[in-house]
């Protein structure tokens, strides 16, 4: 997969789990979301894409942006990712694509100092889904699908760059996550990542062939 490294002109990126880490009692959460909503809440991911479009879209949202902000005194930074990112940025443009609410990236990003890297930032208040989120930094920023990337934490994150023709990058934070990448067969269309140190690496190593 390195070799499709090659022609990288712009990255997206995923934000908690990839570049952060933001200490949110999930569990609570999905109890509580599950007696506001009247039924049993496992998935964030899947109760907003369920939700898009209605009122209570924004309910959900902003309940569990409550969450998300009180959990910023505890934010833990990945791999040194602010320094990574400025490196990057030196060559590649640098997007964002987050399930989090706007206010929620806008103060992460401006708490880590790195806002003004991202070219384009797309939250849940604009899209609900990682592929339509992708779609929309494409068309926003002018991109070509083959030179984008899209680097994640989830399997979800892969899937969706696909979908998209954009190449895929999966940072390891959990185990399960490639052995699921190898369920469904597609270890050898993913860079498969243990830090982001190993993404510059491997992108500057690129560039200099």
């Amino acid at each position: 997969m390195q070799h499709a490294t090659l022609n990288i002109r712009n990255l997206i990126f995923d934000l908690d789990e990839t570049l952060i880490l933001l200490p949110i009692d999930w569990s609570l959460v999905y109890r509580e979301l599950g007696r506001l909503l009247g039924r049993e809440v496992s998935s964030f991911t899947n109760t907003l894409s369920i939700l898009w479009g209605s009122k209570l879209y924004w309910e959900v949202s902003r309940f569990v942006e409550k969450y998300e902000l009180e959990a910023l005194n505890g934010l833990i930074v990945l791999d040194d990712s602010p320094h990574i990112l400025r490196k990057l940025w030196e060559n590649y443009e640098l997007n964002l694509t987050s399930l989090q609410s706007r206010r929620s990236i806008e103060s992460v990003l401006n708490l880590i100092g790195v806002r003004e890297l991202f070219k384009v930032v797309v939250s849940r208040d604009e899209r609900s889904t990682r592929s339509e989120q992708i779609k929309l930094v494409l068309f926003m920023g002018g991109y070509e699908a083959s030179e984008t990337m899209m680097v994640g934490d989830r399997v979800n994150d892969v899937l969706s760059a696909l979908e998209n023709d954009c190449r895929a990058a999966l940072l390891v934070r959990r185990t399960s996550e490639l052995e699921n990448l190898r369920k469904l067969g597609l270890e050898s269309k993913t860079l498969i990542l243990n830090n982001l140190m190993e993404l510059y690496s491997i992108l500057n190593r690129g560039r200099k062939r």
